[in-house]
């Protein structure tokens, strides 16, 4: 009976340090095909700004300010900053007075500097993963610009299956759905339920047999257990009870609907970082990884599929 073994990660957001072990997992989990379920770009620019002395100062990463002598210490900050997902950019106090106030200006560095690190992301995969024969598939999430599925599709090696339905082999096949429910950071793939259903069904009915499928829909199910998130209240701040966050189900009911009419063998979703778990939805198993980008730790799910039996074993990892 022939096994295929995949390795499914979500939300790595622009962190270089999950992005190597991500290339270097196919080695060491011995997977034949790995996945990455959406949120691949970052949401911050941190500014160094050149001094009139040689030094450089960055006002604020971490939490600190942070003042630089050498380039030596300016090349371990930029890699520092590029492992927690954001983007370093190296200016000056005249050219950071230009931006200051110009959100469109910001905009649009930031747009660049984050399709820059995935286009090296990219041709970094084609190289590793490429001469090893390992399949990989990405795809983007409500976070990530369109361009994004741009530079995927240029690739030689990865698959972006947003969108459409790809064979494993064995007959079993994996669809992809990138959009999510509305946010209260309007990201740029969020649309309303009745659109993320009509995306779904729209894919989803031309799967051959869901019970030999994976659903990869970004976001999890609403009131599955994998979507609870802090409450915020209007100005985007956490509610608070007792000694933490008072914790509520953002899952999409779309996602929630779909996996209960299509009942597929497997659900894999991303998008809300604090609800790392499996559970069963119906007859369907449904995983997400969680994500722990910022602190530079992959998590991820380890999944053994056999050609007669389907889904025989999966794993949460971490490291």
């Amino acid at each position: 009976m022939a096994r295929t073994r995949i390795y499914f990660v979500s939300d790595v957001h622009a962190s270089e340090r999950c992005w190597l072990k991500f290339l270097a997992a196919p080695k060491f989990y011995e997977a034949d095909t790995v996945i990455v379920g959406g949120d691949i770009t970052g949401k911050f620019i941190v500014p160094i700004r050149a001094q009139a002395n040689g030094n450089w100062l960055v006002e604020n990463f971490l939490g600190r300010q942070w003042r630089l002598k050498t380039r030596e210490e300016l090349a371990k900050l930029k890699a520092r900053i590029a492992d927690t997902g954001q983007y370093a950019f190296e200016t000056t106090d005249e050219e950071y007075r230009e931006y200051e106030g110009d959100q469109p200006k910001i905009d649009e560095l930031f747009r660049t500097l984050a399709l820059e690190r995935v286009r090296r992301w990219v041709d970094m995969a084609e190289d590793r993963l490429g001469p090893a024969g390992i399949r990989c598939l990405v795809s983007a999430g409500n976070d990530d610009f369109y361009e994004v599925d741009d530079l995927l599709q240029a690739s030689s090696l990865i698959q972006n299956p947003d969108g459409k339905v790809l064979d494993l082999g064995d007959g079993f096949q994996i669809m992809g759905i990138g959009y999510g429910n509305p946010t209260p950071w309007n990201c740029p793939r969020d649309i309303p339920e009745d659109d993320l259903a009509a995306k779904i069904a729209a894919v989803a009915d031309t799967v051959e047999r869901p019970d030999r499928a994976i659903f990869n829909l970004h976001v999890p199910p609403y009131g599955s257990g994998l979507d609870f998130a802090p409450e915020l209240d209007s100005e985007l701040r956490m509610v608070m009870s007792g000694s933490g966050p008072r914790m509520i189900p953002v899952g999409s009911t779309a996602v929630h609907d779909a996996i209960m009419r299509y009942q597929p063998m497997l659900g894999l979703h991303g998008h809300i970082h604090e609800s790392r778990g499996v559970r069963k939805l119906g007859r369907s198993r449904v995983a997400n990884p969680g994500s722990e980008y910022g602190e530079g730790v992959l998590d991820g799910v380890l999944i053994d599929l056999d050609s007669r039996r389907g889904v025989v074993d999966m794993q949460l990892t971490s490291g």
